[in-house]
């Protein structure tokens, strides 16, 4: 049986914009492409084809919308006009708000044309849930930087997120698709996963990967199980050739992590240049 872990707090992305999401709080977004709100209706709406969600949980959409039976909705959805076909208007963000309407049998909707980047302001929306997964949120930032072509420390700046946090997120990444499939659907939190991904050793790995599938995995356990692991290694490694020296270990995750960047041909700063170039020095030296 899968573990169920617990509600995962807020991501640090919808933390960082409490209080200021109806306006959307990131620069990328840029100021005054909001225009004022107006009735839309339901049969002139379709959603978004470029809709990162695909999968919309049908318990939650009846969830919202015996909450807009109650309370009426509090928040217009944003659209965009649309090029040509039946519907004038594309969703942007707020479908989930869309389809309990369609359930309620609802004719309207208040909404407000947004003609700024939707791509960028549909993935915000996404990262603004509160049932974000760590895997979802990761996913989310990763989109948004290779949308906008930003680096890390740029991505954290725009989301008012720290490069720490942006660059702990994505490591999650690096696990096998259908591992962080799974733990997207299981809500695995984000520090169960950065111990499993911390494991450099490939078998280790997997015996981590599936402790976690069997659902009998805590933060706790983990980190047990790879000290442990880590002993029987080096055990086994002290008689290989070579210095140990944990600066390899280093220089292992910066070929791997360089490597992206050489892929997307990011466009590098001078001191970034400068940064290479002395590492190159030292390597030269190294080898000599």
């Amino acid at each position: 049986m899968a573990r169920t872990f617990k509600k995962r707090s807020p991501s640090a992305f919808l933390e960082s914009q409490k209080g200021v999401t109806t306006s959307f709080s990131t620069p990328f977004l840029g100021k005054g492409r909001f225009n004022h709100s107006f009735e839309v209706q339901l049969s002139e709406l379709v959603a978004d084809p470029e809709q990162p969600r695909k999968v919309f949980n049908l318990e939650e959409i009846e969830a919202l919308a015996t909450s807009l039976s109650e309370r009426g909705i509090l928040q217009p959805i944003l659209v965009r006009e649309a090029a040509e076909g039946s519907a004038k208007w594309i969703i942007v963000a707020g479908e989930r708000r869309w389809r309990a309407a369609v359930s309620l049998g609802w004719e309207t909707l208040p909404a407000i044309e947004y003609d700024g980047d939707y791509r960028a302001a549909s993935l915000v929306e996404n990262l603004l849930r509160t049932d974000l997964s760590a895997v979802e949120e990761a996913r989310g930032l990763r989109s948004i930087m290779e949308l906008n072509n930003w680096s890390q420390s740029e991505t954290g700046r725009q989301l008012g997120l720290s490069q720490s946090r942006v660059n702990r997120t994505l490591r999650v990444l690096d696990l096998p698709s259908d591992f962080l499939d799974y733990a997207s659907a299981n809500s695995v939190p984000i520090n169960v996963l950065v111990q499993i991904v911390r494991e450099e050793d490939t078998y280790q790995q997997q015996v981590l990967m599936d402790r976690v599938m069997s659902g009998s995995a805590t933060v706790s356990e983990l980190l047990d199980l790879r000290q442990k692991g880590s002993a029987q290694s080096q055990k086994a490694t002290e008689k290989k050739a070579g210095t140990g020296l944990k600066a390899f270990k280093t220089i292992r995750r910066f070929i791997k992590e360089t490597s992206i960047i050489a892929d997307k041909k990011v466009a590098l700063s001078e001191e970034e240049k400068k940064d290479l170039r002395q590492a190159r020095d030292m390597i030269d030296q190294l080898l000599a």
